[in-house]
């Protein structure tokens, strides 16, 4: 299934979940580095939402959502958050609204977020949703509920696709357009 169109399980969060604390925890990036781990985005992966549920990154299945309130991904523009909700195998983000700096930040990491008023009302965890990013739809398909959001447009389609802003200028600059 492309990028556009993706199909998973919901994983809903109640309340702020700011980038440093409750997405990923600031201090445990410091104490990867100290320890010479590599930060990639699937060992970040295993610390998703953690300090939420601690079995989240156990659960969650590849191309699930996670589905939030407003303000999601509040705080600093560090981009470790939207770095390990991506190595999680999170497809897409889906909230109530969210924070500019982590949308800037996850869309560049190739992690989509669709704000949607009332998602997380309409969510019950582990509901099947559809969403379509060209077409502005997010289906509930459990609840049987129908979401429209500004569609997202080709060239950020295509970046995502790519896997984010590095990888999609590599791919561009390799067809020589640059």
């Amino acid at each position: 299934m492309a990028v556009a169109e993706m199909r998973g399980r919901g994983w809903t969060f109640e309340g702020i979940l700011d980038v440093d604390w409750h997405i990923c925890s600031f201090e445990l990036l410091r104490r990867l580095r100290e320890q010479g781990i590599p930060i990639t985005d699937e060992e970040l992966g295993k610390y998703c939402m953690t300090n939420v549920d601690p079995d989240f990154p156990k659960k969650v299945q590849k191309g699930d959502f996670i589905v939030a309130g407003e303000n999601m991904g509040y705080g600093h523009d560090h981009d470790h958050a939207c770095r390990s909700i991506k190595g999680a195998g999170v497809a897409a983000v889906l909230c109530d609204s969210t924070n500019a700096n982590f949308l800037r930040n996850s869309i560049e990491h190739g992690l989509p977020i669709v704000e949607c008023p009332g998602i997380l009302e309409a969510t019950k965890p582990g509901d099947t949703l559809r969403v379509d990013l060209a077409a502005g739809v997010v289906a509930n398909l459990t609840q049987e509920k129908v979401f429209h959001f500004r569609p997202y447009p080709p060239f950020l389609l295509e970046m995502i696709e790519a896997g984010g802003l590095y990888p999609h200028l590599k791919k561009e600059i390799a067809a020589g357009k640059y």
